[in-house]
């Protein structure tokens, strides 16, 4: 089956596919049909506008020549990648710019409704006092009351609140722990802490410092390879939290009066940020 001319559309009602020879389909020349059957033995049908045909024949020419490059022509196989690992750890100390005290009011009575009573006032006073203090948090915490049976003395009950204050300024928060001494508090701890603003500057410069160093030594395992650094494949980073310093536990009941407060060194924390990566090093080309 034969058709001419450029314009119409070549189709036939028994399943002929339109074949063309890309020497001779230009505008006006001469279209041959064939039959054309699929791997199950079906025909198919299919049409052109003749105004297409160049366009077609050239995008079929052109994946005929991709699919007969000679297997010299492929690019080769890519080079197998070294995997480093390597840890790098920094460690950036700061001073500590906040203090914590823990106080405690403590009572003891045959009464346990006098014991709460007195547990109570004295809290409150504290308290009430603590409140004309600028810049100091305070928080309360474990009240507890509970019997004590000796074997040589009559039953007594025992009770005990503790109040915690923070604050930044050491100087203001110890003269305030003193007053509270004279006033029969007892100091269960002090213990000098790292703010959070303050542990977050120390984690970004030691997250620099140990990066900037793994930086370094990838670079050198590199080059005493042969290799180069390819790319970081995978990277973690790890702040530790700061040891606490040890509590200074306070055994004495109050202090007499006119006496010094208490003092505290706050010293310095050691924040420390652990870089762990998975490097990928290829040959020097």
């Amino acid at each position: 089956v034969t058709a001419r001319g450029s314009s119409g559309t070549v189709s036939r009602p028994d399943r002929t596919r339109i074949r063309l020879d890309s020497k001779t389909c230009k505008k006006g020349s001469r279209f041959v049909a064939e039959p054309f059957f699929l791997a199950d033995g079906r025909r198919t049908r299919m049409s052109w506008k003749g105004r297409r045909m160049n366009k077609l024949v050239t995008a079929s020419v052109l994946l005929f020549a991709v699919s007969v490059v000679p297997a010299t022509a492929r690019p080769q196989a890519s080079v197998k990648a070294i995997v480093l690992h390597l840890t790098q750890t920094a460690v950036h100390n700061v001073p500590r710019d906040r203090l914590r005290a823990a106080l405690a009011v403590e009572a003891t009575n045959v009464d346990p409704r006098k014991v709460q009573a007195e547990i109570n006032r004295r809290m409150t006073a504290a308290l009430a006092h603590i409140k004309t203090v600028p810049g100091i948090s305070v928080e309360t915490t474990g009240y507890n009351v509970y019997q004590a049976r000796p074997a040589d003395a009559p039953p007594r009950w025992h009770g005990s609140e503790t109040i915690v204050l923070n604050a930044k300024d050491f100087t203001g928060l110890l003269a305030l722990v003193g007053k509270l001494q004279q006033d029969g508090l007892i100091v269960r701890n002090l213990v000098p802490e790292l703010s959070r603003a303050a542990r977050q500057s120390a984690e970004d410069a030691a997250t620099d410092a140990a990066l900037a160093r793994l930086r370094e030594r990838a670079r050198r395992i590199a080059a005493a390879l042969g290799a180069r650094v390819e790319r970081y494949r995978d990277l973690k980073v790890e702040a530790a939290a700061p040891p606490l310093p040890l509590a200074r536990a306070m055994t004495v009941i109050g202090a007499a009066r006119g006496a010094p407060p208490p003092v505290a060194a706050p010293g310095e924390a050691a924040v420390s940020v652990t870089v762990d990566a998975d490097i990928l090093l290829l040959p020097k080309s």
